[in-house]
């Protein structure tokens, strides 16, 4: 019995360290335990991970005080709330850039899985409001952006967020409604002032995107699943710093939302919170 027992205890011990032996995709160290979900992370990597898991801001998700949403005139907000699924600090910096700079394709799946978590906890949090999804949209790359990467950083997200935000008859719907009309420089050196102004008349919508979410929510009503007159999308980019990027696509997805004849909800979700 006693050896029963601690056979029972040790198994899932001896399991988790059969499975090391890779090398640990953040630090290269040999992964001598293996983490459940993040097998590409050692231990103390995995660790290090800055989780948001109670924002201070109930509006744009900040871990810490949030001058930005409390400030007063400027431009209107067009979107909802913002919920990240970590903070953005040195590690996740580098973690971001390996993946999005220098094609470190093998950050794109634990990437996704953090986003995923990050949904599952929206989703918790919008359930008792008795709020429900209808999709998911990407924040769009420029051309330009497109032909140095040759992926969408926030599109790949987006895959994370809508499997995790599935419902009744499979994931969430993933849709191409945006288009960036000109290519801007980056947005890392710049003020919040500049990051507003730098983003004005950036993004429009794609010829088909009224069609594309006209689809899903014809879909949607006439199975009886919703009979609001809203519809609620979330958009997924890589990472909150203004805000500016967020409220600039919201603005667009709310006008499609109007050309169907029904207003827009505009909730967010990004990988990294600044």
């Amino acid at each position: 019995m006693f050896g029963q027992f601690w056979s029972g205890v040790l198994k899932p011990i001896h399991q988790l360290l059969a499975k090391g032996g890779s090398n640990c995709l953040a630090c290269g160290k040999t992964i001598s335990i293996c983490v459940p979900g993040y097998s590409e992370l050692c231990l103390p990597c995995y660790s290090s991970i800055p989780w948001i898991t109670e924002p201070r801001c109930h509006i744009c998700g900040r871990h810490v005080g949030c001058p930005d949403c409390s400030r007063k005139g400027g431009v209107p907000r067009s979107f909802v709330m913002n919920r990240s699924s970590v903070a953005y600090n040195s590690t996740m910096r580098q973690w971001l850039a390996q993946y999005k700079y220098r094609g470190h394709e093998g950050y794109s799946l634990v990437l996704a899985r953090m986003m995923g978590r990050a949904m599952e906890q929206m989703k918790q949090e919008l359930k008792p409001q008795g709020i429900k999804l209808d999709g998911v949209v990407f924040v769009p790359l420029s051309e330009e952006r497109w032909r140095e990467r040759g992926f969408n950083q926030a599109e790949e997200l987006a895959k994370g967020a809508a499997l995790a935000g599935r419902r009744a008859g499979g994931r969430l719907p993933l849709l191409n409604l945006l288009m960036r009309s000109r290519h801007t420089d980056k947005q890392s050196f710049k003020s919040r002032s500049e990051r507003l102004i730098n983003m004005q008349g950036v993004f429009q919508t794609l010829p088909d995107a009224t069609e594309q979410l006209g689809r899903v929510i014809l879909g949607t009503r006439r199975t009886g699943l919703d009979h609001e007159a809203v519809i609620r999308l979330l958009l997924v980019d890589d990472v909150y710093t203004t805000g500016s990027t967020i409220n600039a696509c919201a603005a667009v997805l709310q006008n499609i939302c109007g050309q169907l004849g029904f207003s827009g909800e505009i909730y967010s979700l990004t990988w990294a919170r600044s």
